[in-house]
């Protein structure tokens, strides 16, 4: 399907106003300013018109997943492979009225979750905060069927598997990037945390002081972790969801040459310098999440 990378996530706020003001003030993300039924539209350095949606909502949940293409014709073409394939459709390829515009649909996961294809949109001007997260990294979600759905991302969507963390975690690639998408096994669908891409490590802790400084304890780090290799620190933002500043991982060059690796779930593969601690019970207790039943019928 030539899946070329994550697009942006949309998340559902609420403490909106907090967490906007989080991710700007903090993050370092800039407000695009564009409004569509009360959203925030945030910027990385990353040309994408925007990377993070922050929604209007009493609970946490996964409003959408979005990925890119090439083409519009590969958007027709995913479409019609996933039509074959007996996959629900939300939205057939329309116009897209989001900042960026472009042309894709929307279809559910095997976790009822709202994934977005699209291509043609008119790139943006990145973010100018310093030091900004470059991009979006990554998304790990929590499922209670990771057989399930990991098969879909690579079956159907044409993901690659990079590596297993035991039968825990499934780490799923679309470029040379280790992991766009994760999966973690749980009782129930959820989010579980997103991760954003420093520059360089001198990058990441000059982040995590601002982070700091504006009021967010670092909930765990500084380590590196075993699975894709990333410096990692993570904080836990107002609406409750969990935040990742990670860099210096790894990139998969060649996928032939590449073997995944099964992990085992140590606490030396975990931090692979032995300077973070395991995670502790309140971080655990947000990226386990709350329960979340997938699409919601809202525009699109």
């Amino acid at each position: 399907m030539n899946i070329t990378h994550l697009r942006h996530v949309a998340i559902a706020t609420p403490e909106f106003e907090r967490s906007r003001a989080f991710f700007t003030a903090a993050w370092g993300l800039r407000d695009t300013g564009a409004v569509l039924d009360g959203r925030a539209f945030l910027q990385t350095q990353l040309d994408e018109p925007f990377q993070l949606a922050l929604v209007h909502g009493s609970e946490r949940r996964i409003d959408r997943i979005a990925f890119g293409l090439g083409s519009p014709q590969d958007v027709d073409a995913a479409a019609r492979d996933l039509d074959r394939a007996g996959v629900p459709t939300i939205a057939r390829p329309h116009n897209l009225v989001t900042p960026g515009g472009g042309y894709g649909f929307q279809f559910l996961d095997p976790d009822n979750r709202c994934i977005e294809l699209s291509a043609g949109v008119t790139m943006g001007t990145a973010g100018a905060s310093d030091p900004v997260p470059q991009k979006l990294a990554h998304i790990v979600v929590n499922t209670p069927d990771i057989d399930r759905v990991t098969a879909f991302y690579r079956d159907v969507l044409g993901f690659k598997i990079s590596d297993w963390s035991e039968h825990v975690m499934s780490f799923l690639r679309c470029n040379p990037e280790h992991h766009s998408i994760a999966f973690n096994a749980a009782p129930h669908a959820a989010y579980n945390h997103t991760s954003w891409t420093m520059a360089s490590i001198d990058e990441l802790f000059r982040a995590q002081g601002r982070v700091r400084a504006f009021g967010s304890p670092l909930m765990w780090g500084t380590g590196r972790h075993g699975p894709g290799s990333q410096v990692f620190n993570y904080f836990i933002e107002p609406s409750g969801y969990v935040v990742e500043l990670i860099a210096d991982g790894v990139e998969i060059a060649d996928d032939a040459a590449w073997q995944p690796q099964v992990w085992e779930r140590k606490p030396e593969f975990m931090d692979l310098w032995g300077t973070s601690g395991p995670p502790g019970a309140e971080i655990r207790e947000a990226m386990a999440g709350l329960p979340d039943p997938g699409y919601e019928a809202t525009r699109v």
